[in-house]
């Protein structure tokens, strides 16, 4: 079977359409996936890391830390602020870089948006034993259960879970066939660097899982 980051001289294409947040741990899951049979068939070279986001820093950061990932699997990945220094490079411009630099796949990530899902922790009543050393304690259930006491009380709270969601595509340059989709939702446990990270990690292990990486 082909495996897309196999040789050397690879490169990867995100573009991600807003904020650049965005991965395989408990926080974050694919929700969808999908790959294309024939890319076993095909010998692909570069994979280019590109995020297109609304600020310069956030698509820095996001193609800087989706490099390492990748590095850390054994790929040879480029940023493409390295190569597309200007945020406003148009399609034609990013499909002329990949070509001029011998890349094979584009991987268009896109920041779907956010949800905010209310979650209920009912109550919760924590109860001790007082100690049963009189002499009218009989030993038995009854006497025992009857000695339990509250202790302390949780009041019921709601809080907020804001899942963040991107979906990534990977097509080939030259003929722009599409390759592999990836979908996926992130809880926001942290800081914008936790959610980045966590949604990377998932975008990878699901890259793994189909084959695309080693």
């Amino acid at each position: 079977m082909t495996t897309l980051f196999k040789l050397p001289t690879r490169f990867l294409l995100v573009g991600l359409c807003a904020i650049a947040l965005f991965g395989c741990n408990t926080n974050s899951q694919v929700t969808h996936s999908f790959v294309d049979p024939e890319f076993k068939k095909l010998d692909l070279h570069g994979v280019l890391v590109v995020a297109v986001a609304r600020k310069q820093s956030a698509r820095v950061q996001f193609e800087d830390d989706f490099t390492r990932a990748l590095n850390r699997q054994g790929v040879q990945a480029t940023a493409s602020h390295t190569l597309l220094p200007s945020k406003k490079a148009s399609a034609e411009d990013v499909i002329a870089a990949a070509e001029q630099a011998g890349i094979d796949t584009i991987l268009v990530t896109r920041y779907i948006g956010e949800k905010t899902d209310e979650v209920y922790h009912p109550g919760t009543v924590y109860y001790g034993v007082a100690p049963a050393y009189s002499p009218g304690y009989n030993g038995n259930f009854g006497g025992y259960y009857g000695r339990a006491y509250e202790v302390a009380y949780q009041q019921p709270v709601w809080t907020a879970n804001v899942t963040h969601s991107l979906i990534s595509d990977l097509y080939v340059v030259k003929t722009q066939a599409h390759l592999w989709q990836a979908v996926t939702d992130t809880i926001q446990s942290g800081g914008t660097d936790q959610v980045r990270n966590d949604s990377i990690d998932a975008l990878v292990g699901n890259l793994k899982e189909k084959g695309l990486l080693n």
